[in-house]
């Protein structure tokens, strides 16, 4: 590898996962040394600090409709591909119920607002930001409907998913960014300004409860779905994810941030649904754990093939 490689792969460690790495350690060790809830803390991140970020992005942010709606398509192709790879894997393994259910979600639900929004932020500015987020909502609106739909058949069905979803707060934050940012009916001034300082918070809060989820996680639990799953997660959805990318017509940064959002580890927001239903949880932890670690080696080499 030559002189000017190892620069760049030396700029991104420090400027792009060194940020990540060491807020995610912060709330590992916090989580080891003091008695803390995680769910406590998400669940500020949840009904507050989240919501404040979409709706304030969606309200300012500049996004291009065309390359919008190619990264919308992007990441419904993407789910939809390693969604049915992963159902037909389950077919072929005889994983049944709670496993079954719970490795499809592993795989479509990704961590791509507590790990992809800063990562992005870091390594593409306010650009891939604005484009990470539009594909952090598309997952955590269809995806996490999927997930529970999942988690919950054979329960309440279908109908039940549609509504958790629908009332999301992150789903009614982009709703009423969407409807402020086209009638122009906002708030102003400090009001606006506190929107903004909240949402802002989101993003280092965001990396300390990944940390604080991994510091209670065992991965040793199911360890051969978890290995599978980790392969699917991390290494075939990046190479399926840079092939759909350009055959929707995505280039630029656009590019870039969607393979990126389709290469992020599993949400640690499975673990709460999969807990909650009763599907397969230790297997669901374990996979966080281990598709995180895998995504320190991952990840920067997508970073320095794409930057």
């Amino acid at each position: 590898m030559s002189i000017d490689a190892l620069q760049s792969l030396g700029e991104i460690l420090l400027q792009v996962l060194a940020p990540i790495i060491l807020m995610t350690g912060a709330g590992f060790l916090l989580r080891r040394n003091i008695d803390i809830n995680p769910r406590s803390v998400n669940r500020v991140v949840y009904f507050v600090l989240s919501p404040c970020l979409v709706y304030f992005s969606v309200l300012t942010l500049e996004f291009d409709p065309a390359t919008t709606g190619r990264s919308i398509l992007f990441a419904a192709l993407n789910m939809l591909i390693i969604g049915g790879a992963a159902f037909l894997l389950v077919q072929r393994w005889k994983y049944q119920g709670g496993l079954a259910s719970a490795f499809v979600i592993t795989t479509i639900l990704l961590n791509n607002g507590n790990y992809g929004l800063p990562l992005n932020l870091f390594a593409f500015g306010e650009t891939g930001f604005a484009y990470a987020l539009v594909l952090f909502m598309f997952n955590a609106m269809i995806g996490g409907a999927i997930s529970i739909y999942l988690a919950i058949r054979g329960q309440d069905g279908g109908l039940a998913a549609l509504r958790r979803t629908v009332v999301q707060p992150i789903i009614l934050a982009m709703i009423l960014g969407v409807f402020s940012r086209f009638t122009h009916i906002a708030p102003t001034g400090s009001l606006l300004d506190m929107i903004d300082m909240t949402g802002r918070a989101a993003i280092p809060v965001f990396l300390l409860v990944l940390g604080m989820s991994l510091a209670q996680t065992n991965v040793r639990a199911n360890l051969r779905p978890v290995l599978r799953l980790t392969a699917l997660r991390m290494v075939v959805s990046p190479v399926l994810a840079l092939i759909i990318a350009f055959l929707v017509g995505l280039s630029g940064v656009a590019y870039s941030v969607a393979v990126m959002q389709a290469s992020m580890p599993t949400a640690v927001n499975s673990i709460v649904i999969t807990s909650e239903f009763d599907a397969a949880p230790d297997f669901t932890a374990g996979a966080v754990l281990m598709t995180t670690l895998a995504s320190l080696v991952t990840l920067p080499i997508l970073l320095f093939f794409l930057r």
